[in-house]
C-alpha cells in the first residue's frame, strides 16, 4: 500500500521507509572500513559521547607543540637571509644549500613517525617523543648560544639543522596525537583541530619573524664591517670594503665602520646567542604541558603487521591521491631560482627589516586565512579551494616578471607579490 506523496515508495534519491538518509550511510560505510587496517587506532576515539576540547590542561600541550614548531621553523629558516645575504654576503648556491640543510630532516618525518608508532616508551606513543624532541632540540641551541655572535655561518647552519631535528621528530609524534583527537570530532566540524594547529604553528612564526625584525635590523647585521667598539680599527679587507655603503665609506674613510649606515633600521643589535636562548626559554616552559599530556598506554605495535596495514591504507583512493597531489605540488610550486635572494638585495635593496616585514605580511594572510577557513569554509570543497589557490599562485607569481625586467622594482612591490 503507498501512501501520500509516495512516503513508501523508494525516493528519487534511493532511499526507502525507514532508511538512513544516503549521506549518513555512505559516513558509516567509510567508517566501518576505517576499522579495517587502521594503523593509527583513530577510531578509538570515535565512540565519545563529547568531543575533546583542545585547550583543555590535558590536551593544550598539543597547541604549545605547534607555536613552538612555528618558532623553530619560522626562526631557522628566516635568520638566515640576514645572516647570510646581508652580513656575510654569501652566494646563492650557499643561500640555497644552507636552507636545504636546514630543512633536510623534514625528509625523515616518515621514519621518526615508525619510531613513536612501532617503539612506544613504557607504553606511550607520543608524550616521550615529543619531550625527547624538545630536549634535543633546546640541548643543541643551548649549545650554539655558547658559540657566541661571532659563530661561524656554516657552522650556524649545521647547528640549526640538528635542532631540527629535534622539533621534527616531536613535531611527529604531536601529528599522530593532532590525528586522535581530529578524528573525535563530529563529523560537520571535522578539520577544526587541524586548523587551530597550523594557526597556532602560522602564529609561531609570525612571532619570531617579529623578534628577527626588531633585533637583526641594526648596524651590526645589516653594515658590512660595521665595529661597536671605537679601540678597533676599522677593516681594510677589500672583501668588506666594497660592500660598505660607499656614500659613507668616502665621507669618512677613517671612522665610516662606526657609524650607522643607510640600511640599519635600529640603533640596537639582538646577538645569535640572546636569539637562541629566547626560544629555549618558549621550549621550557612548555615542558610541563607536554608531560601533562593525557595519553593512554598501548602496546608496541607488530613492525610486520604496522607495515602491511600502512600499505593497506596508501591503496586508499582519498590517501595515494592527496599523497600525489602533495608531491607534484612540492614540484611544481617548491621550484625557486637560486638567485633570487641574492638579485632582491642587489635590485631592490631589500635588506633585513622589509625582507622580515614580507615574511610576517605571508604569514599573518596564512593565518587570517586558516582561522576564515575553520569558521567558515570547513565544508567547501577542497579541489575548488586548491583550483582556486593555485591561479592565485600563478598571477602573484607572473607579477616578477616586472622586477625581472626592471618595469618596476620596488621593495613593497615585491612584499605586495610575494605575499602568494
Amino acid at each position: 500500500m503507498e501512501e501520500g506523496g509516495g512516503g513508501g515508495r523508494r525516493s528519487a534519491r534511493g532511499q526507502s521507509a525507514g532508511e538512513e538518509p544516503e549521506e549518513q550511510r555512505r559516513i558509516t560505510a567509510l567508517d566501518v572500513q576505517k576499522k579495517e587496517g587502521d594503523i593509527y587506532n583513530i577510531n578509538a576515539g570515535g565512540d565519545r559521547e563529547e568531543p575533546i576540547d583542545p585547550l583543555a590542561q590535558d590536551y593544550i600541550g598539543i597547541i604549545a607543540n605547534y607555536f613552538s614548531v612555528g618558532l623553530m621553523i619560522g626562526g631557522s629558516t628566516s635568520l638566515l637571509y640576514p645572516v647570510l645575504i646581508v652580513q656575510a654576503g654569501a652566494t646563492a648556491s650557499l643561500m640555497t644549500a644552507s636552507y636545504a640543510i636546514v630543512m633536510v630532516f623534514w625528509s625523515y618525518k616518515i621514519f621518526f613517525g615508525f619510531l613513536s608508532d612501532c617503539f612506544p616508551i613504557f607504553g606511550y606513543k607520543r608524550k616521550p617523543y615529543i619531550c625527547i624532541g624538545w630536549l634535543f632540540c633546546a640541548g643543541v641551541l643551548i649549545s650554539l648560544a655558547k658559540e657566541g655572535s661571532d659563530v661561524d655561518p656554516r657552522h650556524l647552519v649545521i647547528m640549526l639543522a640538528l635542532a631540527n631535528m629535534g622539533y621534527v621528530w616531536a613535531d611527529v609524534a604531536a601529528d599522530g596525537f593532532m590525528v586522535w583527537v581530529a578524528h573525535c570530532e563530529p563529523i560537520e566540524k571535522r578539520g577544526k583541530m587541524q586548523t587551530l594547529v597550523h594557526s597556532m604553528n602560522k602564529l609561531g612564526q609570525i612571532t619570531i619573524n617579529v623578534i628577527i625584525l626588531l633585533g637583526f635590523s641594526g648596524p651590526e647585521m645589516n653594515c658590512p664591517g660595521f665595529e661597536p667598539d671605537p679601540s678597533v680599527p676599522c677593516s681594510t679587507s677589500i672583501y668588506v670594503t666594497k660592500r660598505v655603503d660607499q656614500e659613507l665609506y668616502q665621507s669618512n674613510p677613517n671612522t665610516w665602520c662606526y657609524e650607522r649606515c643607510r640600511q640599519a633600521t635600529f640603533d640596537w643589535d639582538l646577538s645569535i646567542p640572546e636569539f637562541a636562548l629566547s626560544i629555549c626559554f618558549v621550549i621550557a616552559a612548555s615542558l610541563p604541558l607536554y608531560l601533562r599530556l593525557k595519553e593512554d598506554k598501548v602496546k608496541a605495535e607488530p613492525r610486520i603487521g604496522f607495515l602491511r596495514k600502512f600499505w593497506t591504507q596508501l591503496q586508499r583512493r582519498a590517501c595515494w591521491q592527496i599523497i600525489l597531489y602533495g608531491m607534484i605540488s612540492h614540484i611544481t610550486f617548491g621550484v625557486m631560482n637560486a638567485a633570487k635572494m641574492p638579485a632582491n638585495y642587489v635590485w631592490l635593496d631589500l635588506h633585513t627589516f622589509q625582507h622580515q616585514f614580507m615574511v610576517i605580511f605571508e604569514k599573518l594572510m596564512f593565518f587570517i586565512g586558516l582561522n576564515l577557513v575553520r569558521k567558515y569554509a570547513l565544508n567547501v570543497s577542497w579541489r575548488k579551494s586548491v583550483l582556486v589557490g593555485s591561479l592565485l599562485v600563478l598571477i602573484f607569481n607572473s607579477m616578477y616578471f616586472l622586477i625581472i625586467f626592471d618595469v618596476l622594482r620596488n621593495s613593497w612591490f615585491y612584499i605586495f607579490t610575494d605575499v602568494r
